[in-house]
């Protein structure tokens, strides 16, 4: 691959790079190209948290952004409200929408890798390979099969940001400021910030290593300028993304992320997620085997055991044909795991030989965040290291499923995988020293495969311990509910128990061993390529072509197992249709804004009753925390009365035959109504308390924070308000009208969640103060008379937070263009780059060596 210095050649390999991506793309995605769709959870259920909001849009032509069609009612700023001030996003971000999903996030991830890898000096032919190791991830496909999309385009867009920082600190500092800007605006714009805040702290590691490099150097006056520009571009790429990010931090304190204000007395109001429900999904340190070989764990949560394997052939035994199929043959600790978080055996071992091959300055920092990564995703497997980063990372106690910093080992492998092609691919790395180091990285990944594959039987348990109580106690069910009771007097559920879970035990190492052996193939397939390149055999195109097909060949087998072909269905099939039960509760054309209780389904972790309907329930990361409490304490359990406040007319429930069907419930107590009296409560805990001991038909329960706003009110005579009313005539998420009639001032409750950031009341067009009560619904204390009032959601301050986006979008898109011209004047000055030697450098005259 030594091309002539002409421009034809320069663009052959970004040519050759853009064509294998998307081929790649589809191959893997064919059906898409069929017109086929991929069932993706996250993907169904957004649609029915969109849906209140898409709906708003298409009848009014404006963005409501509130829904009321989950938990109640929230805000829209973590599901969907439209920014239009976010130009790069509406503009360089628009570059993603010329392929749809899923192709597109496969193919896009591996370009933005590829991009980083030229920021980082890699020749464009050498970033090829880890480019494919990058976006052929395990983790990437598990993740867009799930339907995690804004997770994914943080994905994509991540590498471009730390190639920007990377210029920056290193090289053109203006043009680095440039990129980082604008490939972070893009990765803050996809709305991920976990995937983003973990990005940044890899980027802090960098800076650190390289104001290390800077002190010892004496270039602290260079470094400080630099760091200026970095920090410049982190503000214009924050600014250019102002209003969701200030809107989203307005919010996040009234959310679960924000915590609980049910704190006992003296206790301190957490501030963030509690540790425990943080750390659920915390990777088992034995687990962290599967980065190399998949199948160590056993796979994912889902797959059971082979209806021909030991398991199988035990079970029929017994008399339990088919029960080996629905034993899940995962046995980490994590509750559901999609699949394991492969990053490729042959990438693995290039990264080792980056390790042993590249400068300090380049590895160092990347090998601790990749140390520390795996370490925090350990959650409460390592306890310490992860109540310091609680307590001391800001912003850190706010993301819960710690194994996702395992993002950072999944880029920083391929990258140091790129550090030691980059050596071979100039010739810099004498014979001697490279198969050196080629021993030692083929020796540690393929020695830990050879080590599993032979004796990793007698190293773990594979869960045998676990296996064996869970299966003695399902054979004691079944020989008491079958009356066999003298089985469970001679311990035959013990005995058969035993026999289950060593055969469970068995077979899953076996299935851990044949994948430790086909890892140790592929570190022998890469070893054997570079072997092949330092003996004189290969030239460095060739092992470049034959490093990439092995990585894919590693890879792609393994994506497959959990996303494939077979995991598509015709579109028609992803269309959301109502049920009998649905279309009943939509013909109801009475008073609007009743709610709906969806008990087919898990309510509160399932938003689909959302599509048509205001749910009592919902499914997002971020619900209003004190909605949560009311969850916890009340909704859980069907409390009747709490029903009723929240105005929920319809239950829906599974019928004899299991279809849903509908019953009306009669007590609710509308979208509002009036109370006779007020019982003040000074806490928190005490108000939600008060909610099961009082009649919330009559009397509401107010915290004493809202006595000034109550001031005037006279609790009502006995049926002095017999003939008031109030009715909701006109509803849309962002705007409620009520009409009513009160013989006398009187209080009103609405069946509405209190927000006071964005939303206002009006009485007859006049501004009127309202309050919180029972808990987290909206109170008003209203004239007597007949008026009208009427609620509406405006983001605080959305003008000043646009222009602010606008501006900062306008900077960013004005720097990448000036950034593009130096560029392209440079490149014109410089001409092109002298091509390297084509092999490793001999022995004879080479310094220490």
């Amino acid at each position: 691959m030594n091309f002539p210095n002409d421009t034809k050649a320069r663009w052959m390999a970004p040519a050759a790079a853009l064509l294998l991506f998307l081929v790649v793309s589809i191959f893997y995605f064919a059906p898409q190209f069929r017109g086929e769709v991929l069932p993706q959870h996250d993907v169904l259920q957004y649609r029915g948290m969109n849906s209140d909001i898409e709906r708003t849009r298409t009848q009014t032509g404006e963005d409501p952004q509130w829904t009321g069609g989950m938990f109640g009612g929230m805000p829209a700023y973590l599901i969907n409200v439209a920014y239009p001030a976010q130009l790069v996003k509406q503009s360089v971000g628009r570059i993603s929408k010329i392929m749809d999903i899923p192709a597109s996030l496969l193919f896009f991830s591996m370009v933005a890798m590829w991009l980083m890898l030229l920021m980082f000096g890699v020749n464009p032919w050498v970033g090829i390979v880890p480019a494919l190791a990058y976006g052929l991830s395990t983790y990437f496909l598990l993740s867009i099969g799930a339907g995690h999309i804004t997770k994914m385009w943080a994905v994509v867009y991540a590498p471009l940001m730390m190639g920007g920082a990377w210029i920056t600190l290193r090289g053109n500092m203006w043009v680095g400021g440039a990129l980082t800007a604008l490939a972070a605006s893009l990765e803050i714009g996809a709305n991920h910030p976990q995937i983003t805040y973990y990005f940044l702290l890899a980027m802090g590691l960098f800076w650190l290593s390289e104001g290390i490099v800077a002190l010892r150097q004496r270039h602290l006056a260079s470094f400080a300028r630099r760091t200026a520009v970095l920090a410049a571009a982190g503000i214009l790429a924050a600014g250019s993304n102002f209003s969701p990010l200030w809107y989203t931090l307005q919010h996040s304190k009234e959310t679960t992320r924000g915590g609980s204000e049910l704190a006992e007395a003296g206790e301190e109001t957490s501030r963030g997620l509690d540790l425990e429900y943080a750390t659920a999904w915390s990777y088992g340190r034995a687990e962290s085997f599967n980065l190399l070989v998949p199948d160590f764990m056993g796979r994912d949560s889902a797959t059971g055991f082979s209806s021909d394997g030991e398991v199988a052939a035990v079970l029929n035994d017994y008399g339990l044909r088919g029960a080996a199929e629905q034993l899940p043959a995962y046995w980490g600790e994590q509750p559901y795991t999609g699949g394991p978080t492969y990053l490729g055996a042959a990438a693995l071992m290039l990264a080792a030989l980056g390790i042993a091959l590249a400068s300090g300055r380049n590895k160092w920092w990347l090998v601790a965040a990749s140390v520390a990564a795996l370490l925090l995703a350990w959650g409460h497997n390592f306890m310490g290291l992860t109540q310091l980063a609680f307590k001391y990372l800001p912003g850190y106690d706010k993301f819960r499923t710690v194994t996702m910093i395992l993002v950072i080992v999944q880029w920083a492998v391929p990258l140091l995988g790129a550090l030691a092609l980059m050596p071979l691919w100039r010739g810099e790395v004498p014979r001697r020293r490279l198969l050196r180091a080629l021993g030692w990285s083929a020796g540690i990944t393929g020695g830990l495969c050879l080590v599993l594959a032979l004796g990793g039987g007698s190293l773990f348990d594979f869960g045998r311990t676990e296996s064996t109580t869970f299966m003695t106690d399902q054979f004691h069910h079944i020989f008491q509910a079958n009356g066999m009771q003298e089985y469970i007097d001679r311990g035959a559920d013990v005995e058969w128990g035993e026999a289950a879970g060593a055969a469970m035990a068995a077979e899953r190492a076996r299935m851990m061993s044949a994948d430790a052996w086909r890892s140790l193939l592929f570190v022998v397939l890469a070893a054997g390529c570079v072997a092949l390149y330092a003996f004189g055999r290969i030239r460095r195109g060739a092992l470049v072509a034959l490093l990439g097909v092995v990585v894919v060949a590693d890879l792609l087998p393994v994506d497959r197992r959990f996303l494939s072909d077979e995991n598509f269905v015709p579109a028609r099939r992803q269309q959301i249709v109502p049920t009998a039960a649905d279309k009943e509760i939509l013909a109801d054309k009475g008073e609007p804004g009743y709610r709906v209780f969806n008990l087919t389904v898990s309510p509160f972790n399932d938003a689909t009753t959302s599509y048509f309907h205001r749910s009592v329930g919902g499914y997002h990361g971020a619900k209003l925390s004190r909605y949560q409490d009311l969850i916890d304490r009340y909704l859980s359990n069907g409390d009747e009365q709490v029903l009723d406040m929240l105005n929920t007319r319809y239950l829906i429930v599974p019928g004899d035959d299991g279809t849903p069907q509908i019953v009306r419930r009669t007590t609710a107590f509308g979208a509002a109504w009036f109370v006779d009296s007020l019982l003040e409560a000074s806490t928190p805990r005490e108000e939600i308390e008060l909610l099961g001991q009082v009649n919330l038909r009559t009397t509401a329960v107010v915290a004493e924070s809202a006595r000034e706003a109550m001031q005037g009110f006279r609790p009502a005579k006995e049926d002095s308000l017999a003939t008031a009313r109030i009715t909701l005539t006109e509803y849309r998420p962002n705007r409620l009208v009520y009409e009513y009639s009160a013989p006398r001032e009187a209080m009103a409750l609405f069946s509405e969640i209190y927000y006071d950031k964005g939303w206002r009341a009006f009485v007859d067009g006049q501004e009127a103060p309202y309050f919180r009560a029972d808990y987290l619904l909206r109170a008003m204390l209203l004239p007597e008379g007949d008026h009208t009032v009427e609620w509406r959601f405006r983001a605080p301050g959305w003008g000043a937070a646009e222009t602010v986006t606008g501006i900062c979008s306008a900077l960013i898109l004005l720097g990448a263009v000036a950034a593009l011209l130096l560029s392209l004047r440079r490149r014109k000055v410089a001409g092109t780059d002298t091509e390297q030697p084509d092999g490793p450098k001999s022995q004879k005259g080479q310094k220490g060596e």
